[in-house]
This record gives structure tokens, sequence and C-alpha cells, in this order.
């Protein structure tokens, strides 16, 4: 008999749901972020395959994991099985059965596990005892991460509904990083098939070398691609030193560059019937500059002023050959992301756990934020969505102040926020220059092309965006 079981409901046909299980990137869009991240994916359908995750400690929103490595079993029409292998817990079985009923499918999941290690001898009725508490917190946070994967993925299986058409072959540069990882999961649950450019020595047949640095790449990655979507670039989470922002600017120009150029040529060589037909690039609200107070913000405004204008008209303006030989380009200017998995929220988390969290500066600048799925979603929507060209702002439809910003996060984690952070101690790790560009900023970026494209938010309110980022 199971430890531990919950049913979800969806309203989707059986094949769909098991259909959309069984693809590469599930494991990933199905996590909640607070409870853990995903290193490396199994195959459900494959008895042997591993999956490896690193697993939250409760009330710690992510910050502080411990690995986690479950081997596939068996697999059926109907269900599949799988076993911890390396993990904190003693024992753990974890059954998926998917059920259909009129209009539904069910997903029951039936778990069986140990919390400790059997007791010897005397200390078995201790033991024991110890094992019902266990057991008891246990079952009270699987209930939290079942009841958030089912939200979740009830959410991701009507994004994929609303997306429905032919697969695509789309090539990402810059999969690995917390938004890559994200959109290449959800380009592949809708069936999607994905190309990743990388700078080391390909691992598998979906892997090609590139080298922007030195003008290289694998031209081959583009036989057949339909779609090139570019989210690398250097962090900007660093001391604005001269050394880095040149490496700040070198790696998104000369990257997109050769991206642009390349899809150029082959437009020339092959024809625009033969060459991929969009081209979605990053850029960030930065655009506009740092300092635009409550300026409603749209795509067709002049560029600010300040490092990271600049960087961001460069940038843009790297993608102008792709263009001109008829490539739709989209250029994604982000907001401020907000995820437990990375970015500037989750190196503020250890202060806002620990109560010393709040916000910077006077607290009234602008942040145009916008979740982890909602960029993902975007991104894939740009791709998708054939009326959508030129600069579009990756923002939700509720800017805030850096203070509601700060005391949000402090409602969310149940913790006290009640000091402005000096902008003296950001300068610590950013520089001077840095805290301005990037605390101190106020940018009230509009989402009205974005909205009017057809986008719907996953989380539109920034109160469910950062409860659902942070604690269910």
């Amino acid at each position: 008999m199971p430890d531990f079981t919950y049913t979800a409901t969806y309203p989707y046909a059986e094949e769909t749901v098991r259909t959309w299980f069984m693809r590469p990137g599930a494991l990933i869009r199905a996590t909640p972020h607070w409870a853990g991240s995903v290193v490396e994916e199994g195959n459900p359908n494959e008895p042997g395959s591993t999956a490896r995750t690193r697993v939250a400690l409760p009330l710690t929103s992510g910050l502080f994991t411990l690995p986690w490595v479950a081997r596939h079993t068996r697999a059926s029409a109907d269900s599949f099985t799988d076993e911890l292998a390396r993990g904190p817990l003693s024992t753990w079985e974890h059954a998926h059965d998917f059920l259909s009923t009129p209009g539904n499918t069910l997903v029951r999941d039936s778990i069986a596990f140990t919390v400790l290690p059997a007791a010897p001898g005397a200390a078995k009725k201790v033991g024991a005892t110890a094992e019902r508490l266990a057991r008891a917190a246990a079952q009270k946070q699987l209930k939290k991460v079942f009841a958030a994967r089912e939200r979740r993925i009830g959410a991701e299986l009507d994004f994929q509904q609303r997306y429905q058409q032919e697969p695509l072959t789309v090539l990402v540069a810059g999969a690995s990083g917390m938004v890559g990882r994200q959109v290449v999961a959800l380009l592949t649950g809708g069936g999607h098939r994905v190309r990743t450019l990388v700078r080391r020595a390909p691992e598998t047949e979906h892997e090609f070398r590139w080298d922007p640095s030195a003008g290289e790449i694998d031209t081959s990655a583009f036989e057949g691609t339909d779609a090139v979507i570019h989210l690398g670039g250097a962090s900007i989470n660093q001391r604005f030193t001269e050394e880095n922002k040149k490496k700040i600017l070198d790696s998104r120009v000369e990257s997109t560059t050769l991206l642009a150029t390349t899809l150029a040529e082959l437009v020339q060589q092959r024809g625009a019937g033969a060459a991929p037909r969009v081209f979605v690039c990053a850029s960030a609200v930065g655009f506009y500059g740092a300092d635009r107070g409550g300026e409603v913000l749209t795509e067709d405004q002049d560029a600010g002023s300040g490092f990271l204008a600049q960087v961001c008209q460069a940038w843009e303006a790297a993608c102008e050959p792709a263009r001109a030989a008829g490539v739709r380009v989209v250029n994604v200017r982000t907001g401020l992301v907000q995820s437990a998995l990375g970015g500037m929220l989750r190196l503020q988390l250890p202060a806002f756990l620990s109560g010393t969290g709040g916000w910077i500066g006077s607290g009234q600048q602008v942040q145009s934020w916008i979740s982890l799925d909602d960029i993902a979603g975007i991104y894939v929507h740009a791709v998708l969505t054939e009326k959508l060209e030129g600069p579009v702002n990756a923002v939700a439809p509720s800017p805030v102040t850096a203070k509601t910003l700060a005391k949000t996060v402090g409602k969310v984690l149940r913790r006290p926020v009640l000091l402005p952070i000096p902008a003296a101690v950001s300068a610590l790790a950013l520089g001077r220059e840095g805290v301005h560009e990037l605390a101190l900023a106020s940018q009230r970026a509009s989402a009205d092309k974005l909205l009017a494209s057809g986008y719907m938010f996953f989380e539109p309110e920034l109160e469910r965006a950062l409860a659902h980022e942070l604690t269910r």
C-alpha cells in the first residue's frame, strides 16, 4: 500500500496528457522552482534511464538542495515507475498511472517510501517512532509539491493547446542558461525538435559547435531549421568594471552578428524558402535607459542613455543583416525575471529569508518584471506568432515600485521587510554604475504590444507569481 497518493485531473484526452509526460522537458516544466531543479532528465519509456535532480530542503525556496537520482524501472501504455537510486530518503518507489474518464484524464501518483534506515535491535522502537514523525512531515511536503505540480502541468497543457501546429525545428543559442532551459523544455513539450549551439565539442546529434569570438559556426545546424532563438550573453550581475562592460557588450554583439550574417548568407545562397524564417533575439528594457521615471515606455520610443541602453541598441542593431534579408526578427526586451532558480531574486533570497531583505534606494523606482514561465512562453510565442515582429517588451502588464516588489517578496515568504538597503551596499557587488543601471533603474515598460499579439500570461500579477516561484 502506498504511503502517499495524489490524483490530478486535466481536461484533455489521455493520449494528449501521456504524450506530454513522455516528451523531453516534461520534468523540467513540472518541477516547482521552490522545490528543486532538474540536472538531467531520464526517459520514462526507457527502463534503466536515470533522472538527476536537486531537491530543495523545506522552507528554503530552493536555496538549499540535496542530490536526488531516480531510475526508471517499468513502463507500459498507461503507467511508468521510478525508484530512488541515490538521495536523502531510505527508499522510494513512485508509480505514475494515467486513467481516462469522460472529458478528463486523471494522473495518479502513488509513492511508497521510508525516510530513515531501519533501526537495529533495541533501537527499533525509537526508530519506528522517528520514522512515523518523519513520514508525516514528508507527506505534508509531498502534498504541497504535487499540488504545485498539478497547477504547473495544467497551465503547461493549456499553453500547448493554444499553440498546436506542425512541429518545427528550432536552433537555440544559450540553451543551458536559466531561461534557455525553460524555453527548450517548452518547445520539446510541444513536440518541436530542438538543436543547440555549444562552445565545447558536441556530445549529441542535436548539438552544433560555434565560437562567436572567432566568428566560427557549424552551418549544418541551420539545415532544415525553421527558427533561431538567441539567448546568450555574459551576465550583467557583476561589477561594471571596464573589463566586465566590454565582456557584456562583446558577448552579445559578436554572437548576434554571427547568427544574423549567417542567416543572411543562407537566404542569399539558398533562397528565403530554404532558410530559417524567424530570428528571435534577446534584448532588455535597459534599452530605454535607467532614468525614465513614470513614463510609459512603448517599443516605438527612442533608446535612452547609459551603458545598458548602448548595449541594447548595439545588440538589436546586430540583427539587421537577417532583417534586411527578409527574415522575421523579434527583439525580446526582457524585464526583471523573477525566479528562485537564478537572477536578482535568487541573489537576494538569503537576505529575505533571514528577515533582513529590503528595497534599494528610495524604493519609488518602477520595475517592469516578468515571471520565468512567461519569459519562456514569450520566446515560444514569438517563434510561433507570424504577425509579431520587431522589438517587444517582455514584461508583465502590472509593473510595481521597488518597494512594493520587496514588500511582496516578504509577504509571500512571511518575513518582515522594514527598511531600505543603502545603495552603497549593492555597490560592493555591482559598482556604482551597476547600481544606477540595475538596482536604481526606473522603467515602466508597456506590455500592450505583447498582449495585442495574443499572448496570454501564465502569471500577470506579482504576488501570485512570487508565491508560485517561492512557496507553493
